[in-house]
């Protein structure tokens, strides 16, 4: 049956004219009909020009009010006329060719939705932009009937909102109710008998308001902020993904629980973790805080591909930022447009870009060295030491530098009376201690020293190759055929602080644009190039000695190509510095001009003996290995001859003597009056390092300065840090998201729709934290303040509280959320301040009993018609049987420990957990150690999220596995023995109980209840009396032990009551 408008209209459908009656006077686009376009037209309709059917788009007025492109003379909106809509014709059709939304999209429109459309399109379909991109406006304080509810302002908004509803608040909350709840939800913790008994016997009018700001001030604050916080950030004690291996990252955590207890303003919060870094004369704490980018997950899997995984990083950091700080599904854009909101993929890309500009790796060093860039963190003892240390360095080399200038004078009359002469050209220079020329068609050591050495050719797998010689530069020489590599055992093996220098010839067939010449590592890219080498990178020379590649390193590259097809002489010196102009390249004799690319070397380039795979396993340290690399390119049919290996820098002479001894005939047949500058500086250089007892004297004992102070760094703690690069990296729109796919360039911005950056506001980290945390930024605050909302009443004023976007949903009290923005920018971003403002209204301070009635229209309290009631979290479940029972270790900080877990977990990825002492066992839960692929699942079972992601809002779920854990979890019955154990002490048994149950649940047991538990005591010690072996369980489960003079049976029936009290919904639940 079809109806007329009464306006003379387009026929409807009957349903459809049914719901058109029923809707209200007036229909706003963003409440009423945003929700709908977004849920089923957007999907083929929306912002995502890449997939547009029809050529039709409804996201904004200009499109949708346009002319068809595929049905030409048609629009699908004309304001106020159904008639010439397309769009009504076809959503109110029956035909399958003409319906929208189509079938295949499977989705429909409601007989509701279709009146909301249609009503829309009738009363001049208004396009507003969305609610969350508007600047928050202070709203007007709304006038209330019910004025005696009113705390403060927030109790004006609700209150108005529930009489709209005819809807009346809840009475106020028992005081033991409200303390406990409070103590929750402020520092994670329930109250003590004492601090209840006070509150209860407190009649004073800001009895409430004492114990908030005591709260407040609780260093337990700053821990309950930081868990919340952890969740956003996806702080983990591990790396990640299939082998997940350990890395502490706590010292971050520390300074988060410091921040929040400092009450740190939010937006130097925000700054500090985004570009702490970027910050003129940054301190350690500023470079501290930027840890919160570099909690993601990361990948020390041998096979992967680096830049697939670098490229993850970089999004993860920009899905957290926009996710955690403004509400926004970014990551939706990364392969196209996004489906919903006004983020193109261009936009993902320049956001992208601000986390782009950083020098690391996607495979991170297998030995689990610390990925860079990173900071260390050097105790208070140890950088007492490394002061002291880097003053003896420090006095070593002006050492050096004024012996330098008392022994040239000597040098100068050593040139002057032509001893230069008498310079051997063909002579090796003193500190060989390998040498190698391939004539006799045997790899033996000329220097000496056979026997100490394996040397041989070899794979990772293969050993005794057969070594094939082939023509030299003069002889024989070694051919490599890019797989096999001479292996020189022992020799080679220097540390940072010690100078070095290795010479060889090598013939480069033409095509051969990369591969190793020599190296002293194991699996370059698998350790992060931990050692050194000089290899040929697209027809370049680079030297390079690194710790951790590339910011804990040293890197330097030739200007020039090298030539091919014809034997060249390559030396490398390095003069144990740590530092790009102590490393020197030569070509035949002849210094190369270089670039440096990374000068930052402070760790050592050895492994120290390294065991990778436990005590037992053997002790990484190779040596020098020339021509191919494990799981790397080698200088595959090129063939080398002369290999010298030194254990000092060679001057520029002795590089000569080794390399090119007609250039230095040369030199030589010069007179006095024909040698320039450069030729008596490198003459006197030579006299230095071989005529004077002195210099080599002053040389030696740096080496020595250096090496104690390279070994004293080297185990100072280290936490990654965000670090910009130098290099300024470009960063480019990812075809389908896929990192070798590049498209267009683009460079950090911020999405204009949402407010454009302005000129104050550089485009980097720095600049974006200054637009995060800016006033006229619309989503910052709101979501901040949502957050805290939904931290508090289990359900944000913005139920989707990481998604302020289209798909998002509406702010239940959008007035009320405004106001409580504006107010926490106003107040100078104060964190305590909000929770404060939060709690002293009467909404929070409600009683939590809901009725039937109410139970009926508003079950998840949307409307805030009572007080706040959610299960307690897995971690404070945990801390409240710990705290009740005294077992609680209050310590605040350090690294994370490890409580009871079932037995060969970390199995899964080779690991082994190790259970901690009882210092440890009864640490708070935010400190248990949370390994990413297996958390502790006392913990996770109650919907703790993996920290794989960023979580603003932890899944609510209610399963029977919740209650087995609370049931028979070694913690639990441990507290419960505990407990047990105070209750036999107590004077009596209803004592006891009542005692226990207050601890737990923070209010009097009722007479009913202590009934029930009273006779569940008795008949439990009945049966443990006539068979103390029923009781084993609950007397030895966790390290807890009770005398041998104890009651056994009486502590474990007691046990028992505790246990039955911890299950009930007055602990589990925070009323």
């Amino acid at each position: 049956m079809l109806f007329m408008f009464s306006c003379g209209g387009p026929d409807l459908p009957e349903a459809v004219y049914v719901a058109y009656k029923e809707l209200p006077k007036s229909i706003d686009f963003n409440q009423h009909v945003k929700p709908i376009l977004s849920d089923k037209c957007y999907l083929c309709h929306g912002p995502d020009a890449g997939n547009i059917k029809g050529g039709l788009q409804l996201h904004t007025a200009d499109v949708a009010y346009a002319e068809l492109p595929e049905s030409p003379g048609k629009v699908a909106i004309t304001p106020g006329d159904l008639e010439k809509s397309e769009f009504f014709h076809r959503i109110i059709s029956d035909d399958p060719d003409l319906i929208m939304p189509e079938p295949g999209s499977h989705l429909t429109l409601t007989n509701y939705e279709k009146a909301v459309l249609i009503k829309w399109i009738e009363e001049g379909a208004e396009y507003k932009e969305h609610w969350a991109f508007l600047k928050p406006e202070n709203p007007e304080i709304p006038k209330v009937k019910q004025t005696e509810f009113v705390s403060n302002t927030i109790d004006n908004f609700v209150v108005k909102q529930l009489e709209n509803l005819k809807l009346s608040p809840s009475e106020k909350a028992d005081k033991e109710i409200l303390l406990r709840r409070a103590s929750f939800d402020l520092t994670g913790l329930p109250p003590t008998l004492e601090e209840l008994d006070a509150f209860v016997k407190d009649t004073s009018s800001n009895a409430f308001e004492k114990q908030i700001d005591r709260l407040l001030a609780s260093p337990h604050y700053g821990e309950h902020m930081t868990l919340d916080w952890m969740d956003l950030s996806r702080y983990a004690d591990t790396h990640g993904y299939s082998n997940d291996r350990y890395r502490d990252t706590s010292p971050w955590r520390d300074w988060v629980i410091e921040a929040f207890n400092k009450n740190m303003p939010y937006d130097e919060f925000v700054t500090w973790q985004l570009a702490g870094d970027m910050f003129e004369n940054a301190t350690r704490e500023q470079k501290l805080a930027t840890t919160f980018n570099r909690l993601h997950p990361q990948n020390l899997e041998g096979g992967i591909i680096d830049e697939e995984f670098r490229s993850e990083y970089v999004a993860d950091r920009t899905a957290t930022v926009s996710q955690g700080l403004l509400g926004l599904s970014y990551a939706c854009a990364k392969c196209h447009d996004h489906k919903y909101d006004p983020i193109s993929q261009k936009n993902y890309f320049e956001m992208y870009s601000f986390f782009n500009n950083v020098d690391e790796t996607g495979l991170i060093p297998w030995d689990l060295a610390t990925p860079v860039p990173a900071m260390m963190l050097p105790t208070k003892e140890q950088e007492e030491v490394l002061a002291y240390l880097e003053t003896l360095v420090d006095d070593s080399e002006e050492k050096v530098k004024t012996t330098t200038s008392k022994e040239k004078p000597k040098a100068e009359k050593w040139i002057a009376s032509n001893q230069f002469k008498k310079i051997p050209s063909k002579k090796q220079p003193k500190g060989l201690v390998a040498a190698f020329n391939f004539d006799n068609e045997k790899l033996i050591n000329l220097a000496g020293g056979n026997g100490q050495n394996k040397i041989r050719m070899r794979q990772q797998f293969v050993d005794n190759e057969k070594a094939i010689y082939k023509k030299g530069a003069s002889g024989k020489g070694l051919f490599m055929n890019g797989d096999t590599w001479l292996d020189l055992d022992n020799i080679g093996i220097f540390q940072r602080s010690q100078p070095f220098s290795i010479g060889i010839q090598v013939y480069i067939p033409k095509d051969l644009e990369t591969g190793v010449i020599f190296h002293k590592m194991n699996s370059p890219e698998l350790h992060s190039f931990r050692g050194y080498h000089l290899k040929i990178k697209d027809n370049k020379i680079e030297a390079l000695l690194a710790h951790v590649y590339p910011d804990n390193a040293i890197v330097v590259e030739s200007l020039n190509d090298v030539p091919k097809e014809k034997w060249v002489q390559l030396t490398m010196t390095y003069d144990g510095s740590s530092k790009a102009n102590g490393v020197s390249i030569f070509m035949d004799g002849e210094k190369l001009q270089t670039k440096t690319v990374f000068d930052n070397l402070y760790k050592d380039i050895v492994f120290h003996g390294l065991r990778l795979y436990g005590k037992d396993s053997p002790r990484l340290e190779p040596g020098l290995r020339i021509g191919a690399v494990w799981r790397g390119k080698g200088i595959k049919d090129a063939t080398i001859d002369d290999l010298m290996v030194f254990n000092k820098e060679l001057t520029e002479i002795e590089v000569l003597q080794i390399a090119n001894p007609d250039n230095l005939d040369k030199i030589k047949q010069k007179e006095l009056a024909d040698l320039n500058e450069t030729e008596k500086e490198k003459l006197a250089e030579y006299y230095l390092a071989n005529n004077s007892e002195a210099y080599s004297s002053a040389l030696k004992d740096l080496e020595q300065k250096r090496l104690v102070l390279a070994d004293s760094i080297d185990p100072i703690k280290q936490i990654m840090v965000m670090k910009e690069s130098k290099l300024n990296r470009q960063t480019y729109i990812l075809d389908r998201g896929n990192y070798d796919s590049p498209t267009d360039s683009v460079f950090p911005n911020a999405p204009e729709d949402i407010f454009p950056m302005t000129e104050d506001m550089p485009k980097n980290r720095l600049g974006l934290a200054k637009w995060i945390t800016h006033k006229d930024n619309p989503l910052t605050a709101r979501v901040t303040v949502n957050r805290y909302w939904q931290n508090i009443f289990g359900r944000g004023l913005v139920k989707t509280s990481e998604d302020f976007g289209n798909q998002g949903e509406l702010p239940s009290h959008p007035a009320l959320l405004d106001w409580l923005a504006i107010q926490f920018i106003e107040s100078g971003w104060d964190v305590k301040a909000l929770h404060k403002t939060i709690m002293m209204s009467s909404t929070y301070q409600q009683s939590s009993v809901i009725t039937e009635a109410l139970l009926a229209v508003d079950g998840e309290n949307k409307w805030l018609a009572r007080g706040p009631s959610t299960r307690l979290s897995g971690e404070m479940l945990r801390d409240n049987a710990l705290y009740a029972s005294g077992l609680l270790n209050t310590k605040i900080g350090g690294e994370s420990v490890r409580p009871y877990q079932p037995k060969g977990l970390w199995k899964v990825n080779g690991d082994t957990y190790v259970q901690d002492g009882e210092e440890g066992l009864y640490r708070r839960s935010m400190y248990t150690i949370w390994k990413r692929t297996v958390p502790n699942p006392t913990i996770s079972i109650f919907d703790a999220p993996t920290r794989d992601l960023c979580t603003t809002r932890r899944q609510k779920t209610n399963t029977p596995l919740q209650a087995l854990v609370i049931l028979n979890d070694p913690t639990y019955i441990e507290a419960s023995r505990v407990l047990g154990k105070q209750i036999t002490e107590a004077d009596d048994l209803k004592t006891g109980i009542t005692s226990a149950f207050k601890r737990l649940t923070g209010r009097q047991i009722s007479n009913e209840e202590l009934d029930l538990l009273t006779a569940l005591q008795k008949e439990e010690f009945k049966k443990f009396d006539a068979n103390l072996e029923k009781a084993k369980g609950w007397l030895q489960t966790g390290a807890f032990e009770i005398a041998e003079t104890d009651n056994k049976a009486l502590i474990a029936a007691n046990a028992v009551v505790a246990s039955t009290i911890m299950n009930a919904d007055a602990s589990i639940t925070k009323r």
